[in-house]
């Protein structure tokens, strides 16, 4: 009984471990972003957005629905008002088509000093199966994000 345990718990510490790695870097890495977040399993251990559902209805270009998911510095910072992300924070879009069938996945991955014009955020656009589409200082998701900045670059609710 203790050694699942043990396992399990060295699992999460790695895991955490990896994420403030990344975090602490000023760059980062889609490849490296998608290990992350899968192996996190953010549709089962994350919470959504606050206020969110899934399959909420979305805009373009993310989709006609989509499922808003934040690891938890991300959940914390949103709860407690705080006015902007942690570093470190993530926050994963699954995006749908009207037939309500997954089309892609997006992330926003806040990394201290990456693009501080940007919020110093990263941005990630995945495939289902996680091959990558677009990532790092993207123009299309910037330019549509920037209409939030006051708000941190997010939309899906006020941070402060």
């Amino acid at each position: 009984m203790k050694k699942p345990m043990i396992v399990l718990l060295a699992v999460a510490l790695s895991l955490v471990f990896a994420g403030s790695v990344l975090a602490q870097s000023k760059s980062a890495d889609a490849k490296a972003l998608w290990t992350l977040i899968k192996k996190a399993d953010y549709a089962n251990k994350w919470k959504m957005w606050p206020g969110t559902e899934a399959l909420h209805k979305g805009a373009d270009p993310h989709g006609a629905f989509v499922t808003t998911y934040v690891n938890p510095s991300a959940l914390n910072a949103i709860k407690q008002k705080k006015g902007k992300m942690p570093n470190g924070a993530v926050v994963v879009i699954e995006n749908y088509t009207k037939a309500k069938k997954l089309k892609s996945i997006d992330v926003m991955y806040k990394v201290k000093g990456y693009n501080p014009s940007g919020g110093d955020w990263f941005w990630a656009q995945y495939k289902v199966d996680g091959k990558v589409l677009a990532e790092g200082k993207v123009d299309e998701c910037i330019k549509c994000h920037e209409a939030q900045k006051k708000n941190d670059y997010v939309w899906s609710s006020k941070l402060k």
